[in-house]
Formats: structure tokens, sequence, C-alpha cells
């Protein structure tokens, strides 16, 4: 298991932060050509800092380099481009091939995003602006607002699984985050063997996971309202059967994260027995929303599913087989 191997706790006042001079803007991706290709086009209309090193990483998940043409497209732009392929099939594995390439590569800092993300230009600098003027960020977590691509139904757009709340101030403590937007000093995981757990590769997570145990060693995570990343939301997900499926792998995800976090085991079985009247009251007024319009059946649906999630989770309480499930892949 990855997490016995993170050392104690650390005490965060005696830890200097490292100083910002080599930032490796970060990708895994998997079979998402065409997302990455937009993905990399926002890369080369960031506003860039000046007097820092600035690079990007794409490690493709896919043995047959499925991204290779999309990422030689961009080669020999004004910012220098790595491609690597990690044939160990997994999410996990991915990221944490980034960890050490970043490594070799000696970076200073990480940008991590994702292949179905467009970063906003004012992005990089406001979390090394952040990270700069407050000496309590460690880790910068930024916001990832939906990017919907095309024109699609209210009862889609206005769905559960797309609500977003940002009611957050910049500067407020978080306990953990996810690589959709984080921005952190590579020491993280050179000098303190912090590594995303295998235990997750087909099912998500491992970023949530990551991040809290960065949290526990003593780094402070920070919200950065300002520092915006959009995801992409496309046909393929703006579906009923995608966003079910989602919500069924949030409330798993969501609640295998916390109930291993319990230090009580009671605590557990008392979250379970919460989620009881929930999906029982649901159940029961689904059929009559269907009289009040798309956007409350399919939401009460979605939350239905999503409950479900959480009481398998609870029973499993193991990482399942589900990323494919989703994404296809």
């Amino acid at each position: 298991m990855i997490e016995k191997e993170v050392v104690n706790l650390i005490d965060n006042s005696a830890v200097s932060k490292p100083e910002i001079s080599f930032v490796l803007l970060s990708c895994c991706t998997c079979k998402r050509p065409k997302m990455l290709n937009e993905t990399l086009k926002s890369i080369f209309n960031l506003n860039l800092p000046q007097n820092i090193k600035i690079e990007i990483l794409i490690v493709d998940n896919d043995k047959e380099g499925s991204a290779k043409e999309t990422v030689s497209a961009w080669k020999n732009k004004n910012i220098p481009l790595h491609y690597i392929v990690e044939t160990e099939r997994g999410i996990a594995f991915a990221r944490n091939r980034v960890l050490n390439e970043s490594i070799k590569l000696n970076a200073s800092h990480i940008l991590f995003f994702d292949d179905d993300e467009v970063l906003t230009p004012g992005c990089l600098l406001n979390h090394i602006n952040l990270y700069n003027s407050n000496k309590e960020v460690y880790i910068s977590s930024g916001p990832t607002i939906n990017k919907f691509m095309e024109d699609f139904p209210k009862y889609i757009t206005r769905h559960l699984v797309f609500k977003q709340k940002y009611t957050k101030k910049t500067g407020q403590k978080k306990t953990d985050c996810a690589c959709g937007n984080v921005f952190f000093p590579v020491s993280v995981a050179k000098d303190y063997n912090l590594r995303f757990s295998t235990d997750y590769k087909y099912m998500g997570g491992e970023d949530g996971d990551f991040f809290y145990r960065a949290s526990l060693l003593g780094f402070n995570i920070i919200w950065n309202k300002e520092a915006v990343i959009e995801e992409m939301v496309t046909k393929e997900r703006a579906n009923i059967p995608y966003i079910l499926k989602k919500c069924y792998y949030n409330g798993y995800a969501g609640t295998l994260q916390r109930i291993k976090r319990f230090k009580n085991k009671n605590k557990k079985f008392i979250y379970l027995l919460k989620q009881l009247p929930v999906l029982f009251i649901n159940s029961l007024i689904l059929i009559p929303s269907l009289f009040l319009g798309p956007s409350i059946f399919y939401n009460i649906l979605g939350i239905l599913f999503r409950t479900k999630g959480k009481i398998d989770a609870c029973i499993k309480s193991s990482p399942i087989t589900f990323y494919d499930k989703i994404y296809g892949k």
C-alpha cells in the first residue's frame, strides 16, 4: 500500500516553501485526442510568468500511443513539450508517472489538469500569485467550471451532476482536492515519498486520497477561486445514461473516501442508515415527479443513483472497477 510508505506528520511551520523556478504543466490522457487538442490549444494561450521556466508534460495511458499525433502537432512551439507513454493501465499509474518524470526533469512545481479541460488564460498566474503572496499556501486548488460545448436541453444543463458551488472564498483551507486544477511543489512527492494509491487505478478518487494524505502531512491546501479551469461537456456526456452513471460514481467514490477517514467504525453504520430514508423517500416521489417536468424527474432519479452508490460503498468498502464504465476506456 502506498500509504504505508509515507513519512510521519511534519511540522508545517518548520518546512520552507520551495521557490517557483520551473513549472511543469502536466496532463494525463487516454484515448481522447480531440479533447486533448483543445487542452493543448488553451495551454499555448496562457499568460506566462516572467523568469520562470515553463514546460509541458503529457503522459499517455494508452499503450498504443493514441495521443502521439495530437501532441506532435503542438511541438516546436514556444513551450517545450514532453510526451511519454505509460503502458501500465490505470489513472494512478499515469499520475505517478507525472510525479516521477517531474522529479527527473528537476521541476520545482506542477500544475495538474485533465485532458478534458481548457485552461483559462490567467489560470497559471493566479496559482503562482497566491502561492507567492500567501505563506500558508503549499497546495493551490482552483475551480473547474463546466463548459457546455453545444446547446443542450435544460434538464441536462441543470442536472445536479453538473451543479457547481463556488461559495468558498480564496484563502479558505481544504482537507483534499482533485487533480483537475491543482498547483503544488514537486517536493511533496520527492522529499516525502507521496504517490497516488494504485488501489484506485480503475475507479478514480486517487487524487482526493493523495491530497488528503498530503494535508495530513502538514501541507496546507488552499482554495484559489480566481485560478479557473473549464471542463468540456460534449454530447457524449450531456445525456442521461452518462449522467446516471456519473451520479452513482460520485456517490460511491465520495462515500468511500469519507468512510476511510472515519476513526470510529460505528460512524460508517450511522452514515449507511442515513441513506436509507433518502432512498425510500425519493423512490416514492419518482413516478409522481414525471408530471413536474423532465428536470425534476431526472434530478430525483440522479439522487437515487447517487444514494445507491453511497450505500454500495458502505457495504463493499473498497475501490471498484468503474472508470471505464463512465468514460468507456
